[in-house]
């Protein structure tokens, strides 16, 4: 549940923001989803279930709340990462990206 709540303020902030910087809104949305999911999917596959091992599957409820709260944390920082770095670079005037 907190995970669509995150992916869905993504998709609403990186909307706003594309509209705001007159780039195309539904594309950058849908980027800022694959991005976050990306981050999301790298943190619980990539690093928490080799770090966890069995535990991983056998969780208790706190290390379950965890889980879900470290990964939707990470994939909001890459999505957050991915606007201020790519993002916002691309929007602009043309004097504002030369000056």
């Amino acid at each position: 549940m907190i995970g669509a709540i995150a992916v869905l303020f993504v998709a609403y902030w990186f909307y706003r923001t594309a509209l705001r910087l007159k780039l195309p809104p539904l594309a950058w949305a849908a980027g800022g989803v694959i991005v976050y999911y990306a981050g999301f999917a790298v943190w619980l596959y990539g690093v928490l279930r080799p770090l966890l091992g069995e535990s991983f599957r056998n969780h208790t409820f706190l290390l379950g709340l965890g889980i879900d709260l470290s990964s939707v944390l990470v994939g909001i920082l890459l999505a957050t990462l991915f606007r201020a770095k790519i993002m916002v670079k691309q929007g602009g005037t043309p004097y504002e990206k030369h000056f």
